[in-house]
């Protein structure tokens, strides 16, 4: 079953007798997120599991789709890969993308087909329903625009579709329980072989049931930092695969990455702690740091690409240019005024998100050891 009822039931077992003076104590905040998202969420699966057995009966076809050299984006968080990634997925002609409003309610090809049509016949209504989302999705998301701009219309990590399977790093989020979500950290090396095999296989059929409705001539962009960890088990399941790792200097990776994982923790808890879960952080943020590089090292020059952000951000028309010629991948001119249009909009933007490794208790001196290789490496 691909669905993790095992977890699932771990994790309600522990949010209801084991909380007591842990950071998922049992709060009235914390009661009212459970009670408000868990119904939400099992209809939201229903009608998604619906949707995918539809599938079965009425476009079997999408086993057939072929996912031709996908391209994923990876790097610890923080460090651009949003950035890159909605800078590429412009490129219309060689890629094409999950948006959230996809992820979250149409996994299935019917369900894709679905809001596609009523997106059409909005189109001609004067988009009132689009208009009504995008004032809904502001009072949602506010409290994370300074980290990330979330739109249910843009492009997203895809890291969301495995939250149908209950096989998301995301819940840790919701479910601060570092030793049971510690194997997907190291998705590669920790995870048994049986859940992660379903994993992948329920990753790839999402993957295929875009490309049936969204583009099967285009190649398939992904952009997803916890996909750091599970770079063996992509490059197994897509053999062609193509990886771009996004590198920062940890002095700014770390406090930031750190920041927007308090601020989603708190979201969802009410936690004694005002930093919940930071050693935890910390070892993600390493690990994600550490094992692209050496999976990527291992793989053809042609398939693989390191990035610094700040070359990225500096000179992102170069950059992608860079990307297009070593992957091999064509530019075209319409994209090419698209970079050159977003090169000026790049330099003149000005991050709100303010953070200090201080406010963490941490000092450069303490990165600076920690990531002795990485700074070594890459000249920060």
């Amino acid at each position: 079953m691909a669905f993790n009822f095992k977890l699932l039931f771990t994790v309600l077992y522990r949010t209801f007798l084991h909380t007591r003076g842990t950071n998922a104590r049992l709060t009235l905040k914390r009661v009212l997120v459970i009670t408000i998202i868990f119904p939400l969420y099992f209809l939201i699966e229903l009608a998604n599991w619906l949707g995918l057995l539809l599938d079965e009966i009425f476009f079997p076809g999408y086993r057939r789709q072929t996912v031709r050299a996908p391209l994923f984006i990876v790097g610890v968080q923080r460090s651009g890969t949003t950035f890159l990634h909605r800078l590429m997925d412009r490129d219309n002609t060689n890629f094409t993308s999950m948006t959230l409003w996809e992820m979250i309610f149409a996994p299935s090809v019917i369900q894709k087909i679905f809001f596609k049509t009523l997106g059409s016949v909005d189109d001609l209504c004067g988009n009132l329903l689009k208009k009504l989302v995008l004032k809904f999705e502001t009072r949602l998301f506010h409290k994370m625009a300074d980290f990330h701009k979330n739109s249910f219309f843009a492009a997203e990590e895809d890291e969301f579709v495995l939250v149908h399977i209950f096989s998301s790093l995301f819940l840790i989020t919701m479910f601060p329980f570092v030793d049971l979500f510690r194997p997907f950290f190291y998705f590669d090396q920790q995870l048994d072989n049986r859940r992660k095999a379903t994993i992948m296989a329920f990753y790839k059929r999402c993957v295929q049931n875009h490309l049936f409705v969204f583009g099967n001539d285009n190649n398939f962009l992904s952009k997803n930092p916890f996909f750091s960890g599970m770079i063996r088990s992509l490059n197994e399941i897509f053999p062609d695969a193509k990886f771009v790792c996004m590198v920062r200097t940890p002095w700014e990776v770390v406090p930031s990455a750190i920041s927007l994982w308090s601020t989603s923790l708190h979201f969802f808890l009410s936690p004694p702690d005002p930093l919940p879960l930071l050693d935890g952080q910390q070892e993600l943020i390493s690990h994600y740091y550490h094992y692209p590089l050496e999976q990527l090292a291992a793989m053809p020059p042609e398939r693989q690409q390191v990035i610094n952000y700040h070359e990225l951000v500096m000179r992102p028309a170069q950059a992608v240019i860079n990307i297009y010629k070593h992957l091999g991948f064509e530019m075209t001119p319409a994209f090419m005024d698209i970079l050159q249009h977003e090169e000026g909009k790049a330099r003149a933007y000005k991050s709100k998100h303010k953070y200090s490794l201080e406010q963490f208790g941490l000092t450069r001196e303490a990165i600076l050891a920690q990531y002795e290789d990485i700074f070594e490496r890459f000249c920060f």
